[in-house]
């Protein structure tokens, strides 16, 4: 299933209603630093036009990558999380698959909750058709977890995928966790 807008509007209105310290502080910083560029380019506007008009191209360039590259950085320092002891097991005679897993908080802070996104993804000898079926999964679940997770602490999950009948060697699965 591709992600729809409603999806795409769940996930950023969850994602600003868990925001952190650490995401306002830089969130904070980005938006000052933006101020600050724009008020130099209008008063160099006159002097220097070409260098006015790099100072606006720039403020644009960082108004649309930064939250992404804030968001990046936090979750690779700040909330950092791995999947461990993955498992992953087919029951033949009730057609389902069944997805284990255990997270583990390696980041500075306690966290909140998470979400797990598990992708069913078809294998294939080509890289090309490799690449096109993971962007779009055979099946794919999310799973919110309410729980909080310590620093240095492990979270356990389960992911059931019913009425699932392909031959292990035909897929792969793909697992992705956020953390809040």
């Amino acid at each position: 299933m591709p992600l729809h807008l409603t999806d795409l509007k769940a996930r950023i209105i969850d994602y600003l209603h868990h925001l952190s310290l650490y995401d306002y502080i830089a969130y904070g910083w980005l938006g000052a630093f933006l101020i600050v560029l724009i008020l130099l380019s209008v008063l160099l506007a006159k002097r220097s036009p070409g260098f006015s008009l790099t100072l606006i191209l720039i403020v644009l360039i960082l108004m649309s990558a930064g939250p992404f590259g804030i968001k990046y950085l936090l979750d690779q320092t700040v909330r950092n999380v791995t999947i461990i002891d993955r498992n992953v097991t087919e029951l033949p005679f009730s057609k389902n698959l069944i997805v284990l897993g255990n997270i583990r908080n390696n980041g500075k802070i306690d966290l909140r909750g998470c979400r797990v996104f598990v992708d069913i993804v078809r294998k294939d000898q080509n890289k090309y058709l490799t690449m096109l079926y993971r962007l779009k999964p055979i099946r794919k679940m999310m799973l919110k977890i309410e729980k909080p997770l310590k620093q240095d602490g492990m979270l356990p999950y389960k992911v059931v995928f019913d009425h699932f009948a392909l031959p292990k060697k035909r897929y792969a699965v793909r697992q992705k966790v956020e953390c809040f």
